[in-house]
C-alpha cells in the first residue's frame, strides 16, 4: 500500500509540473518563453499588476496556476524588505476562497538595508515576485488560524528561517529556481547593500549555492545549467 500511494503521489507531481512553464536559465523579453508565460498571465483576471513591473509580474505569475481566482494586488509602499506579501487585514473575517493578497513593492532603502525592486535585473525581479507569490500559496494552504500563527512565527527568527526557506522550495517547484537564485547573488555581490543586511539574507535564506543543490533534485531543471 505504502509503494501504491508513493506511486500515485509522484505521478500527480509529475503531471502539476507538466502544466506550468518549463524553467529558464535567462529570460529575454522578446523570446518565445516569455511571450507564452505573458499570454498564460492574462488568464488571472483578479490580478492587478504594478504597471512598471507588469512583463515581469506576468512570467511569474504565469507559474502559479493554482492561483488564478485569487484577489492579488500589486502595491508600492516603504516597507523594511525589497517586496512583502501579506492578506489584507480582514482576511479573518472572510472565508479562504474570499480572502485578498497584497504584494508590496518598497519604495525607499534606509541604510542599504536591501534594494528597490528598481535596482535588480530583470530576471532577479521574476524571481523576487515569484518568491511572494510562493507566500500567497503558502497562505491559501492555511485556516485563518494558520496565517495568524505564521505571522506571530515570523516575529522570531528560526520560525522565519524555516518558513522563507520553504518559501523558497515552492518557487523553485514552480520552475523559478534561476530566477529566485539570481535575486540571491545579486543582493549578497551588491556593494550598495550593507553587509548587516547581507548577513542577515544568509541566515534567514537559502544561498545560492543551496538554491542550485535544491533545483539539482528537480527533473524539470535537469537540462539547465546550474
Amino acid at each position: 500500500m505504502k509503494y501504491v500511494l508513493t506511486l500515485i503521489f509522484s505521478l500527480i507531481l509529475a503531471h502539476s509540473q507538466a502544466l506550468l512553464p518549463h524553467p529558464t536559465s535567462v529570460l529575454t523579453t522578446d523570446s518565445a518563453t516569455v511571450r507564452q508565460n505573458k499570454q498564460s498571465a492574462e488568464s488571472y483576471q483578479n490580478t492587478k499588476l504594478d504597471a512598471s513591473y507588469q512583463e515581469q509580474a506576468q512570467i511569474a505569475i504565469s507559474h502559479y496556476p493554482e492561483l488564478k481566482g485569487v484577489s492579488i494586488e500589486f502595491v508600492r509602499k516603504n516597507i523594511k524588505t525589497t517586496m512583502a506579501s501579506r492578506p489584507t487585514f480582514d482576511f479573518i473575517f472572510r472565508k479562504k476562497k474570499n480572502r485578498r493578497y497584497r504584494i508590496y513593492i518598497d519604495t525607499q532603502v534606509k541604510n542599504g538595508q536591501g534594494l528597490l525592486l528598481s535596482d535588480v535585473p530583470h530576471d532577479a525581479q521574476v524571481g523576487v515576485i515569484g518568491h511572494e507569490l510562493a507566500h500567497i500559496v503558502d497562505y491559501e494552504n492555511k485556516t485563518t488560524m494558520g496565517v495568524v500563527l505564521t505571522g506571530i512565527g515570523y516575529l522570531f527568527h528560526p520560525l522565519r528561517r524555516k518558513l522563507e526557506h520553504k518559501v523558497d522550495e515552492i518557487t523553485i517547484a514552480h520552475g523559478l529556481g534561476h530566477q529566485v537564485k539570481e535575486f540571491s547573488e545579486y543582493v549578497l555581490q551588491d556593494d550598495r547593500v550593507s553587509e548587516k543586511y547581507k548577513k542577515y539574507k544568509r541566515k534567514i535564506y537559502y544561498k545560492p549555492k543551496q538554491l542550485s543543490t535544491l533545483m539539482s533534485g528537480y527533473s524539470i531543471y535537469q537540462d539547465s545549467k546550474l
